[in-house]
């Protein structure tokens, strides 16, 4: 069973000089790269003056996103004077980032990223007999009929590689393909052929 995430945007204002940060900052990007790995941060970085940073996040609710932003090395080591974060409703331009779509499997959690740049098209709407591949997909598989690798993917989105094979699994899955040779040619036929 499917839950949904809300979408964040939370902006830590450090406290200290950048002296004090230093010897936490390893940490704190390694923390925030392996939030990004599991779905949780959707982007971010730090302001130019080194004042603070704004993060974009999706999580089930407030309190799930606070456990995460109180875990991070800079606020466990007090260098964080104040946290801001608002529910954030993503409806404009090209950098829009999607949603985060989780599901439950019989043997364990299975989780599925999807995130993304929506297209300027809004995708077909899902069928009960086909199920529309996301703005997001269409982005990567964009990316992947222009010859960039999964790591060149992943790197533009600032994710792991791993969150982008689980992008490709879905799109093969949704297309009926097995390899990225058959991609442009499947969605050319998916594309023309009309939802049932």
């Amino acid at each position: 069973m499917g839950e949904s995430y809300v979408p964040f945007v939370v902006e830590l204002v450090f406290r200290g000089n950048e002296t004090d940060r230093l010897s936490f900052g390893e940490a704190h990007r390694t923390y925030w790269k392996r939030m990004a790995a599991h779905g949780i941060l959707l982007g971010g970085g730090p302001w130019r003056d080194g004042s603070g940073e704004l993060l974009v996040c999706e999580a089930r609710d407030r309190r799930a996103l606070l456990r995460v932003l109180y875990a991070d090395p800079y606020a466990q080591a007090h260098l964080i004077g104040e946290v801001r974060v608002r529910e954030w409703n993503a409806t404009m331009g090209q950098a829009v980032l999607a949603g985060l779509e989780r599901t439950t499997g019989g043997a364990g959690t299975h989780e599925r990223i999807r995130r993304g740049v929506p297209a300027p098209v809004a995708p077909p709407a899902p069928s009960s007999t086909r199920e529309g591949l996301t703005a997001h997909e269409r982005r990567i598989a964009t990316m992947m009929l222009d010859g960039l690798t999964n790591r060149q993917i992943a790197d533009s989105f600032t994710v792991s590689t791993r969150a982008v094979e689980l992008h490709i699994t879905r799109i093969y899955r949704k297309l009926d393909i097995r390899r990225r040779a058959q991609l442009a040619a499947a969605i050319g036929r998916f594309e023309a052929a009309p939802a049932l």
